[in-house]
């Protein structure tokens, strides 16, 4: 399953592949890349892996990180490696950014192990997998965990 995504201001191929928990390796050979940069406006083809749990969240004026991170009971630090931002990354009114939908995702750190993410979830080891097309244990890395 496949989407055409619009690059917008300020996205990277890294940013791309974490919103859409796919790898940078993967966009290029989907969309014949062979550098490291893209351009806003361009179109390119990304998988839907895990999209239906995330949602979009449209940024209002005064919108802080941590408000929307508590007003939607989610961590910040999964806002901003999903939206590739840092901590002192301004957010104007406006800007998209993508949210877990149900608090269902997990962001995998490095030195992560299959046991810490099936500790994170009340899945079994069955469960996890057929939830994920592909897990790689890499930092930054959405596990999906739940529906």
């Amino acid at each position: 399953m496949y989407t055409i995504y619009n690059v917008r201001y300020g996205d990277t191929l890294e940013t791309i592949a974490k919103a859409f928990n796919t790898t940078i390796e993967e966009l290029k050979s989907l969309n014949s890349i062979n550098l490291d940069s893209i351009f806003m406006g361009e179109q390119i083809i990304v998988p839907n892996n895990g999209r239906e749990y995330l949602k979009t969240y449209v940024v209002i004026t005064g919108d802080t990180l941590y408000d929307i991170a508590r007003r939607n009971n989610i961590d910040v630090n999964t806002i901003l490696l999903l939206n590739g931002l840092n901590k002192n990354d301004f957010l104007y009114p406006g800007q998209e950014i993508v949210l877990p939908s149900n608090n269902n995702v997990y962001i995998t750190k490095d030195g992560d192990t299959l046991k810490d993410v099936l500790e994170n979830s009340n899945l079994s080891y069955e469960e996890l997998i057929s939830k994920n097309m592909k897990i790689y244990l890499l930092p930054d890395q959405m596990i999906i965990l739940g529906d």
